[in-house]
């Protein structure tokens, strides 16, 4: 469908606007602003049908317009507070969450116990414990969603990068609020027997929950699991509330994950930077 974009916006009015005079970010925040009422507008969405794949992607530019009102994000970086559950185990302190596009991520928890550290990096992930030693999390562990705080570049990962396959699975309630749901599927290069690859599906899988009225995401789904077994799925949940505008973006300045739908992390973000050209050696796992 993105590519389909790109051809209708080359023969489209757009000439009308001298469009080759635009600087480079002009022409980027009037692409944004004009994606999804283009993709709209090619291709309506009837009541009780089944999207398209370019009706699908209307929605995610939807999704990511008013996440970004036109702003081009490539980094981001929060602070906050986090309040931190891990059954009798309860402490909290600062936390500071980076995230380079929308596979690399960096999450430090400086708690009363000591620091935890999460680090992403493309499809490997390290955990760092209190006692500050690296660990390698194993690959089934490595492939759910890195930017999982931060919806704008969650979803602009979805719009931009062709490994992601998405599907609108319709409009439904969740705790009181309509929302379109979609599921993503990413495929990994390389190959293997039909039960690899089937695995791999279900280890890229996560569904994501847009408010039907402002378009923002409220929730993420995906699964992790134990360290020595890729087949047991525990259900991990993201709730995004509290959206404002920071760092020329709107974001979740409240944000809940739930591992097996009890609360493991609260964060009540302070600060939202963006475009603070975070380098690659942040995200590197030792």
């Amino acid at each position: 469908p993105f590519k389909f974009l790109q051809r209708r916006t080359k023969h489209s009015g757009v000439k009308a606007i001298k469009f080759h005079s635009l600087t480079a970010p002009q022409r980027g925040r009037l692409f944004w602003s004009l994606a999804p009422l283009l993709l709209l507008a090619l291709s309506p969405i009837r009541l009780g049908a089944q999207p398209s794949a370019t009706q699908t992607a209307a929605l995610l530019f939807r999704s990511l317009a008013a996440l970004t009102r036109g702003t081009v994000v490539t980094d981001a970086k929060l602070q906050g507070n986090v309040a931190f559950v891990a059954g009798s185990d309860e402490e909290s302190g600062p936390a500071t969450l980076e995230a380079r596009g929308h596979l690399d991520s960096r999450v430090t928890l400086n708690l009363s116990g000591g620091q935890r550290q999460e680090i992403r990096n493309g499809s490997q992930a390290a955990l760092t414990g209190i006692d500050g030693q690296q660990r390698p999390e194993p690959l089934h562990n490595s492939l759910n969603p890195a930017a999982w705080f931060f919806p704008a570049l969650l979803v602009a990962g979805l719009v931009q990068d062709t490994s992601y396959s998405v599907t609108y699975a319709g409009v439904e309630d969740l705790n009181g609020t309509s929302v379109h749901h979609f599921q993503t599927v990413r495929t990994l290069p390389g190959q293997g027997d039909a039960g690899a690859m089937e695995l791999l599906r279900q280890l890229t899988t996560f569904d994501l929950y847009v408010d039907a009225s402002t378009f923002l995401p409220v929730a993420l789904e995906f699964n992790t699991h134990p360290h020595d077994n890729a087949l047991q799925d525990l259900p991990v949940r993201i709730g995004f509330s509290d959206y404002r505008s920071a760092g020329g973006v709107v974001t979740p300045f409240h944000l809940q994950k739930f591992l097996q739908r009890t609360l493991l992390l609260d964060v009540s973000v302070t600060s939202v930077v963006t475009n603070a050209g975070l380098p690659p050696s942040d995200f590197q796992i030792q």
